[in-house]
């Protein structure tokens, strides 16, 4: 598994940082399949994000607890579409964190 984290502003609270993580899936056109809590990461935020039909899933968590967030691709779902989008979801999110 691939893992990339996201560099969170220790000034904003995590019910912000959720929001524009929220906002920036919309904004990138992926559709959302599931979103959850990881037993792993108590009180976490996980979504599971896809392009249309396309195969691939790409995995944002976001863990109030430990004040972090982070891009997993698991390598049975890897496909060509995620790298590109993995970008573009970085560049929206630090765009709105660092930002506003």
């Amino acid at each position: 598994m691939q893992n990339i984290d996201i560099p969170l502003p220790t000034t904003l609270d995590n019910k912000t940082i959720e929001t524009f993580i929220d906002a920036a899936i919309a904004q990138c056109g992926l559709g959302v399949t599931l979103r959850d809590t990881l037993k792993k990461y108590p009180g976490s935020i996980h979504w599971h994000l896809k392009l249309g039909r396309k195969p691939g899933i790409l995995e944002v968590t976001l863990w109030p607890e430990q004040h972090r967030a982070w891009f997993s691709v698991q390598s049975g779902r890897r496909a060509p579409w995620i790298a590109d989008d993995i970008s573009r979801l970085d560049e929206l999110i630090r765009l709105r964190l660092w930002v506003d």
